[in-house]
Parts: structure tokens; C-alpha cells; sequence
């Protein structure tokens, strides 16, 4: 068979063993690690694909990042499966399956090497590094970025062959769409004068040439700068830029150059990965000057070779360049390294590994099938355990304690997780460990009080709740009102007071909250109590509805069977025909007024 007609059978394979890799996907749910914030409790895509959807998505920096393309592919999966995580799962490994196929399909044309192609693109969908990048459902802007970008590789490919005005365009769309998935694309136009120089062959000695080269990138520049400009606005304009004087300089470039040679362990033992890597304390220079010589000679030898194994080269050039916005130079994470970061970048090493086998056995091609074999069967089988570890909150973090040190982090959303299953003794001792790494973080502090309040320990958690003030400020309002609606669910009522109430410090304003008092103080048969609240909401919102019903409920367990009926019948003139509540207002009249 021609290499043309072995395409669609490489293809099929590569499809085939990525789905095997992933298949513990279907297990897993979502994570308490911003895939609330990005799906379950986003109110803007919880009404699925629509015109003011998609409207919202092209105006928002929401979470920092413009990225119209990777909401919109959200709000296509509210309209397809709702809140359930496995369809989420699913479209974001249609997408990995996707972009691995663009991978082969992008070095197949340009290099004509079917064989070499395909190892790349193996190596890319079963390496587990990749697994973050696929089994979160918030690394959804990740998989979509890279389904786009290797797009545009192959767009940029086609257009050098034959340049023309209507394949510059293509390009030119195929990288707004990579930038409108994430940030992440802003490297791709050097990524192309890269490729002009293997595999392309465009560089020439002719110095006007290569000239003209790079102007021919000049639109792709602008619209990377645009859209740098508009990723550091929406991290400064959420305050998640650190200043130089809370991270130097030289913390920046020395943590820059430890984590391209940590990425490089992970890319050939790839053990010990999980969801967030902290930093490390930087107390002696030898790590940073002997990283820093590494990437000198490794960089050094690709030129040395270039001629015969231009590859390297290109590889490591790409490995090296892609990586840039994630290196932390304008500091907007807390972790230094992260698996997701090496979705593109890695592809620059396995370019290099894949030519580099074929080069290295090339008088004896037999061996390759097996060794290729003996390369990626682990990975595959890495890449099966590591999705596992994706199963749910609980699992993840509790993986990332395990195979890390001093993961504050980790300590923290583990700690709330074993909140919210009950196991309160479990989360502060969670918490205990997260405080001892960083004492003053707002969020922790929250955490810590909320797991001392409903332990009984008032007199413990008032030290915490004064450090927690600041994040009270930010979401404060919305986790506390989540946890008391959850005791309120539990019938633990006076847990549900205390939160309650505490929602009432952080907002006056919030007159619906004098609802749910009424209601755990009802649970608590104090409805004197419960009236007076009710009473101080109807004060400030003298049409809510919802707090003349309540009313009517305490009134009506009161054995204030008048006084409920006007109640019931105030809230029922009140209540909006868009809330349909009127069926149980008219039960609780008719079971008034027939008592």
C-alpha cells in the first residue's frame, strides 16, 4: 500500500488506542478545581448554545482569559448533556482525538514521512503529561487550542506550497480561532518561521529573502500582541499579576530555567504527576546555573548537528519557544510547572524522539516496530492510571498529596472535600497542614472557620474568620450561603443559622437571605424568632413574595391561621407568573382555610 493509502488505517489506529489510554474518562466526574466556576456554577452558559450566549462569550474576560471559542464549546455541551460530566469528558477527548489527527496529518504533509508522523502523534496521545489537559473539563480551552493550532500548522504548510491570497486568509482564520480557544497560540508565529526552516526549506542564505519571511508573518504578530495584551489585562484587571517586588526578577528567570529542565524529566519519566505542582524554595544558585548550562549545551548541540539532524533543531526550538507565556516571566500562577502547560510544547520533543529512532536504526528498520512498540505500551498504560486519578475531587488531590511536598493547594481542596462528604475532623487537619505553609491565605482561613463552626468551636474559629475577611469580600457571600443551604438540607439547623447570618454581615443587601433564617430557625421551633427575621426582610423588600410566603408558613405552624391565609394571599398577588410558585401557594391556602 502507498503511504496515501495507509492514512485512513493510521488514522483509525490512532484513534483507536487513544480511546483504550482514556478510558477510565468515563468514570470521572467534575472537580472543585474551577470547573465550578467554568461550568456548574457559570450562570452566563447554563442556557446551553444561544445567540446571547455566544454574544456574552465574544465580550467577556470572564476568569481572565478572552476566549470566546472555548465557552461557546461549554455552552455546546449544556445543550447536548447538561451538568452531566460524562458528555463533558466525552467532547473534550473527541477533541484530543481530534488534535492527535491533526498532529499526523500536519507532519505527514509536510514532511512526507508516514511512518515518523505517526509516532508523533502516538507519542502525543499517549503520553501522560497530556491526561490534565484531557480529563479536566476547565483545560477545555487546552485541547481546543491545540486542535487549532496544528490546524493552522497544516493551513500554513499548504499555503507555503502554493502561496496565494486565499490560503494566506485560511491561515490567518485558523490562528484567530487557536487564539480564541486560549492565549496559548501567541508563540505560533514564530512556530512558522520555524517550520519555514525545517521542514519547509524556506530559509535561504538570500538575507531579502528571509526578510520578506518574516514579513509575510507581520498580521499574525498583530493579532498575537492583541491578544497578549488583552490575556495580562484580564489577569491584572482580576489582580492575579504579581509585582516585582513580591516575585523578582532574577525568582523569575531562575524558576524559568529550573522548570524547562523539569519539564524535560517529565517528558521522558513521566511518574509522580498530578494536578498542581507548588514552588520550591530556591536556596542555592547550583540548580539554576546548572540548569541554565544545561539548556546552553542541549541548545549548542542541536546548532552543532543541524545540517544532518536539522529535527533537533527545529524540535527543540519549538519545545523551547511554545513554552515561553507559561514560564511565568509576568507572573500570574502559583504554580511554576504545570502537565497542562507541555500539551503543545511537548510535541517539539516527540518530532525529535520519533526522527531520532528512525535515524538511529535506519540500517536495520525491523527493530523499530518493536521499539516503538516497547516506547509507547508504558505510556499508554501510565496515561490509563493517571486519567483514574481524575475520578473526583477527592482522589485528585488526595494523588497530588501523595506524590508532592508542602502542596498547599492540594491540602486545601482535599480538606474541602472532606468537608463537604461530613468528614469535618479530616478537612481540618487538612487545613492544619495548608495553614502551616501559607498562615495567611484569606481562602484557607475561610475554610479553617468553617470547618471549626461546625464542629462547635466558636471560640477556635474567631481567629480565622479575621483572616478569611478579605476573601468574605471577593466569595465570601456565595460559599457561605452554599454551605448553610447545605446544612439546611441536612436538617442541621443550627449550623444553617450560623452561616445564614453570616451572609447577612457580608451583605445587608441581600434581603432574600432573611427567607432561609426563617426557615432554620423554623426548623428549630423558634418562630418568634423566625417572624422577626422574616419581618426585617419584608422592612427592606416590602413586595418579595417569597418572604410573605415563608411567613405565612411560620404564622401557619403557629396555629395563626388568619394572619397566614392574608400571608399566602399577598404572596400569590405578588408572585411572578415567570416563577410559576402559585400551585403551592394556593395548597398552603387551602390547607389553611380548611383546618
Amino acid at each position: 500500500m502507498s503511504g496515501r493509502n495507509l492514512r485512513m488505517p493510521v488514522i483509525a489506529a490512532l484513534c483507536l488506542v487513544t480511546f483504550g489510554a482514556y478510558f477510565t474518562l468515563k468514570d470521572c466526574g467534575f472537580v472543585n478545581y474551577d470547573d465550578y466556576k467554568y461550568v456548574i456554577d457559570n450562570y452566563n452558559i447554563q442556557g446551553g448554545l444561544t445567540l446571547d450566549g455566544v454574544l456574552w462569550a465574544l465580550k467577556t474576560s470572564y476568569f481572565s482569559y478572552w476566549h470566546p471559542l472555548t465557552w461557546i464549546s461549554h455552552m455546546a455541551d449544556i445543550s447536548l448533556y447538561g451538568l452531566n460530566p460524562h458528555g463533558h469528558h466525552l467532547s473534550s477527548l473527541l477533541i484530543h482525538v481530534g488534535a492527535v489527527t491533526a498532529v499526523f496529518l500536519f507532519l505527514n504533509y509536510a514532511t512526507g514521512r508516514l511512518w515518523q508522523s505517526a509516532l508523533v502523534a502516538a507519542l502525543f496521545a499517549l503520553h501522560p503529561i497530556n491526561v490534565e489537559s484531557v480529563a479536566w473539563v476547565s483545560e477545555r480551552k487546552n485541547v481546543l487550542c491545540a486542535l487549532f493550532w496544528f490546524i493552522t500548522a497544516a493551513a500554513y504548510v499548504y499555503y507555503a506550497r502554493g502561496p496565494a491570497f486565499s490560503r494566506y486568509v485560511i491561515v490567518l482564520l485558523c490562528y484567530l480561532f487557536a487564539l480564541m480557544s486560549k492565549p496559548m497560540a501567541v508563540t505560533l508565529p514564530v512556530m512558522m518561521l520555524i517550520l519555514d526552516y525545517w521542514p519547509l526549506a524556506r530559509v535561504r542564505g538570500n538575507g531579502k529573502m528571509n526578510g520578506l519571511l518574516v514579513l509575510e508573518k507581520l498580521p499574525f504578530f498583530v493579532l498575537s500582541a492583541l491578544s497578549s495584551a488583552l490575556t495580562i489585562y484580564g489577569q491584572a484587571k482580576n489582580e492575579a499579576v504579581a509585582s516585582l517586588t513580591e516575585s523578582s526578577l532574577w525568582f523569575r528567570l531562575s524558576s524559568a530555567a529550573l522548570s524547562y529542565m523539569t519539564y524535560l524529566g517529565k517528558a521522558f519519566w513521566p511518574t509522580a504527576l498530578c494536578v498542581f505542582y507548588p514552588y520550591k524554595e530556591i536556596s542555592s544558585p547550583w540548580p539554576v546555573v546548572l540548569s541554565a548550562a544545561a539548556l546552553v549545551v542541549i541548545t549548542g548541540a542541536a546548532v552543532w548537528i543541524r545540517k544532518t539532524q536539522p529535527y533537533v533543531l527545529a524540535g527543540w526550538l519549538w519545545f523551547l519557544v511554545t513554552l515561553v507565556p507559561v514560564l511565568q516571566f509576568v507572573q500570574t500562577s502559583a504554580a511554576p510547572v504545570a502537565d497542562r502547560y507541555a500539551y503543545i510544547p511537548f510535541a517539539g520533543i516527540f518530532i525529535i524522539v520519533s526522527w531520532g529512532i528512525f535515524d538511529f536504526f535506519k540500517n536495520n528498520r525491523t527493530i523499530i516496530p518493536v521499539f516503538a512498540a516497547a516506547l509507547l505500551l508504558p505510556l499508554a498504560l501510565l496515561t490509563y492510571r493517571q486519567t483514574g486519578y481524575w475520578r473526583d475531587t477527592g482522589t485528585l488531590f488526595k494523588h497530588a498529596i501523595d506524590v508532592t511536598e508542602n502542596n498547599f493547594l492540594a491540602y486545601n481542596l482535599y480538606g474541602t472535600h472532606l468537608l463537604s462528604t461530613g468528614e469535618t475532623d479530616g478537612a481540618i487537619e487538612q487545613f492544619t497542614r495548608a495553614l502551616r505553609i501559607l498562615p495567611d491565605y484569606p481562602a484557607l482561613n475561610f475554610n479553617m472557620w468553617s470547618a471549626l463552626i461546625i464542629k462547635g468551636k466558636k471560640a477556635e474559629a474567631a481567629p480565622y474568620f479575621e483572616k478569611s475577611l478579605p476573601y468574605w469580600a471577593v466569595e465570601g457571600e456565595s460559599s457561605v450561603f452554599k454551605l448553610g443551604l447545605s446544612y439546611l438540607r441536612q436538617k442541621n439547623y443550627d449550623t444553617a443559622v450560623e452561616f445564614f447570618l453570616k451572609v447577612l454581615v457580608i451583605n445587608q443587601q441581600n434581603k432574600l437571605i432573611y427567607k432561609y433564617i426563617g426557615m432554620a430557625l423554623m426548623g428549630l421551633h423558634r418562630y418568634e424568632d423566625a417572624l422577626a427575621y422574616i419581618d426585617k426582610g419584608l422592612e427592606a423588600s416590602a413586595d418579595n413574595w417569597e418572604l410573605y410566603f415563608q411567613k405565612g408558613l411560620v404564622l401557619k405552624e403557629m396555629g395563626r391561621r388568619e394572619d397566614a391565609v392574608l400571608n399566602f394571599k399577598e404572596a400569590q398577588r405578588l408572585a411572578p407568573h415567570s416563577q410559576n410558585p402559585g400551585p403551592n401557594i394556593e395548597t398552603m391556602l387551602k390547607s389553611v382555610q380548611t383546618q
